[in-house]
């Protein structure tokens, strides 16, 4: 039986700002023992390629795809946190939300009748692409909330920055936010203690409610419903007032080892308006491995991925951008594609 509220922290950033690596170094180094710690990742692609990145034994984590947890999924969002916190079980929750979540309706829901006295918001925090400043993608509504409602912020990916230009980054977001703690960072490490300590201020639900103050510096907030139209599992348009762009995805499947050199040539002529790329992929010369594929306008890194058991991934890459021209993708990958099993 609970006695207390199950603490969450709500992580946050806008997409391929590094929330994935900030988490991954988090459950890597912290004291808090993972068998009591559970992650809620929220992707609105078909597949989930986060949650397969941060799969640890021991620890409890569960995927929410096909929608953004700050509309379409926010019923699946509640009912997985009440679950949790009727478990005592567990001592934290982190909630990973997807890169164009609005906080300001996630926190809606977390403030829910249902959490109400169940959960308490320990920390918000948020992962920023300190090279992609004001974003460059039309999201610029979206991350401004982002920075807005954070207690804590890592200004990430700083080792491709001079002083300079850190520093003007960080006077920028002060400006919007300047209550919050700020900590440069690369490749999202962090101190695990500095992100879930429990002397962090724990924000009560009640606080985001109308006219309250939420402990950010943020007075007043009204915190009404936004109605952000998703027309299919493919395409997620939020609504123009928060975030004014379409933002659509889709997958193409891999589901056999494909050529090394074809899959750079193919990745060279992805056009523009494929703002994030990833996913898993095998090559020819050693099928036996996996590699994990992440791609940020023009920054692209294939690593080798460590599997602890070795489960079943969906092999195959997930885009993302305003508008994608799917047809003309799958046409450019032709070459990559050839002799896939297709599955009936």
């Amino acid at each position: 039986m609970r006695t207390e509220p199950l603490p969450l922290i709500l992580l946050t950033g806008f997409l391929g700002s590094g929330k994935t690596s900030a988490l991954q170094h988090w459950l890597g180094h912290t004291m808090v023992p993972l068998k009591r710690v559970a992650v809620i990742i929220n992707d609105f692609g078909e597949i989930n390629v986060d949650a397969a990145l941060l799969q640890r034994r021991q620890l409890e984590l569960r995927s929410i795809t096909g929608g953004c947890v700050c509309c379409q999924s926010f019923e699946d969002l509640v009912e997985q946190v009440s679950r949790l916190a009727d478990n005592p079980d567990f001592d934290l929750v982190w909630i990973e939300t997807s890169g164009l979540a609005d906080p300001e309706e996630v926190l809606d829901h977390l403030s829910s009748a249902e959490l109400q006295d169940k959960t308490v918001l320990r920390r918000m925090v948020l992962v920023l692409d300190g090279t992609d400043f004001p974003c460059s993608w039309r999201g610029r509504a979206v991350q401004e909330e982002q920075i807005r409602y954070a207690d804590l912020m890592l200004l990430n990916k700083t080792d491709r920055l001079d002083e300079a230009a850190r520093m003007r980054v960080e006077i920028a977001l002060r400006q919007l936010n300047p209550q919050a703690d700020i900590v440069s960072t690369h490749h999202g490490i962090a101190e695990p203690a500095q992100l879930s300590a429990e002397s962090a201020r724990e924000m009560s639900h009640a606080s985001h409610e109308h006219g309250s103050d939420c402990g950010c510096g943020h007075d007043d907030h009204d915190h009404e419903h936004h109605a952000h139209d998703h027309d299919s599992h493919h395409h997620h348009e939020h609504d123009d007032e928060k975030l004014p762009h379409s933002a659509t995805t889709f997958f193409l499947p891999l589901t056999e080892p494909v050529d090394r050199g074809t899959f750079q040539r193919f990745l060279g002529t992805l056009p523009s308006s494929v703002f994030r790329a990833k996913g898993f992929v095998r090559f020819t010369e050693a099928p036996e491995q996996v590699h994990t594929f992440q791609q940020v306008r023009d920054q692209a890194e294939l690593l080798l991925l460590p599997l602890e058991e070795a489960p079943a991934i969906a092999t195959g890459l997930v885009f993302i951008g305003p508008q994608l021209d799917e047809a003309h993708i799958r046409t450019l990958a032709a070459d990559l594609v050839s002799g896939q099993t297709v599955s009936p």
